[in-house]
């Protein structure tokens, strides 16, 4: 293929939008996590988020692991197929619902969770180290603010283009996907994300 004769001018259009920063820093800590979880115990990132919900809740329907977790249904599907194929999970049809997949930890299951609590309190225990109360707190309520930004963007947009509301909001996501963020205090220094 021939060069152009001429290179265009830049653009010097905005690159650094805060999206991308979280973005990157996100994908950094979860790629890191992710390592040390399946060198340290066998299984990745999501599949621990995953066992934590299940954990915590037992009975959990699929549908409700899928809102809890925020992971694409698809990929939540094939992971706790993945778990229960390790006999980590267990899947029994719904007493209330026959629809409903309902969702427990095998002995194994709790085991595993137990062993990656460790690593987790590692990890907090730096997160504490790199910010101050004030600042976890500050950063909780930015990344709220940030999300209901992004829902009066979406709104704007369905207003403009006069089509109904969607119904999803960022913010109201935003506030469950921080609500974790509240255990960082030093308080309840074990708990883990």
């Amino acid at each position: 293929m021939k060069p152009p004769a001429h290179r265009r001018k830049p653009l010097n259009v905005h690159v650094d939008y805060v999206t991308i920063t979280l973005d990157v820093v996100n994908e950094r800590l979860k790629a890191q996590g992710s390592e040390l979880y399946q060198r340290e115990c066998g299984f990745s990132l999501r599949e621990l988020r995953l066992l934590r919900f299940i954990g915590n809740e037992p009975g959990l329907t699929l549908t409700r692991l899928i809102e809890r977790s925020f992971l694409e249904k698809t990929l939540a599907s094939k992971a706790v197929t993945s778990l229960v194929q390790r006999g980590l999970v267990v899947r029994s049809v719904g007493q209330a619902d026959a629809r409903q997949i309902c969702l427990e930890l095998t002995d194994d299951g709790v085991a595993a969770v137990m062993s990656a609590e460790r690593i987790g309190k590692i990890g907090m225990d730096c997160f504490h180290k790199a910010l101050s109360d004030e600042e976890r707190e500050m950063f909780r309520l930015c990344l709220q603010k940030l999300a209901q930004a992004g829902d009066e963007i979406v709104a704007r947009e369905e207003r403009h283009a006069k089509r109904p509301p969607s119904g999803k909001t960022l913010a109201g996501a935003a506030s469950r996907a921080v609500a974790p963020l509240d255990s960082l205090t030093p308080s309840t220094q074990g708990r883990t994300t």
